[in-house]
């Protein structure tokens, strides 16, 4: 309850209006740009993630998670035909638990299947779980595709002991009338 006066106000519109005010805007995820390049190797050095081929990586396609001016996530696309290697999924520790991840991943989904990407495969030491909550299952190496398994994440980056998981972006009706 707030006082003004003699008045007693319990309306509540006051503090939300203050609130609003000094809420921050929401954080928005864009195609990376050559100033980022910095600001996404400490990202995913920080993450502990490979950086050793962000240059080179052919068709490798970075989007950042910009909140207040800084780039706060980072998430990687290398595409192989009607495949794709999710890669280097970092978010900044001071904006972790925000769902700031999940929505990383939905943008890159929702890219890689408008690009006709029909399946996504991805590596991880530490995010399995993370992972297996959004629908990506685990995979055997020997069934990704030939040329995924010849991207430098899978022959030299990432270690024989990284789980492998994949997800499919067709929707199950389509899928059926490929069978």
């Amino acid at each position: 309850m707030l006082r003004t006066g003699r008045e007693e106000r319990t309306e509540g519109r006051p503090l939300e209006l203050l609130s609003w005010m000094n809420v921050a805007p929401k954080p928005q995820i864009r195609r990376s740009q050559p100033g980022d390049l910095a600001a996404v190797r400490d990202l995913l050095q920080g993450a502990g993630l490979p950086t050793d081929d962000l240059m080179c990586a052919a068709g490798l396609q970075i989007c950042v998670l910009e909140a207040e001016g800084l780039v706060a996530g980072v998430i990687g696309l290398e595409r192989f035909g009607a495949g794709g290697l999710l890669r280097s999924l970092a978010v900044a520790p001071e904006y972790r638990g925000r769902g700031l991840g999940h929505e990383l991943v939905a943008q890159l989904e929702r890219d890689a299947q408008a690009g006709g990407v029909e399946r996504l495969v991805l590596l991880t030491e530490t995010a399995e779980a993370f992972f297996r909550r959004l629908g990506y299952v685990p995979t055997e190496r020997r069934n990704v595709p030939d040329a995924i398994k010849q991207s430098a994440e899978f022959r030299s980056l990432c270690p024989a002991s990284a789980v492998c998981m994949s997800k499919s972006l067709v929707s199950s009706s389509v899928e059926s009338l490929h069978d």
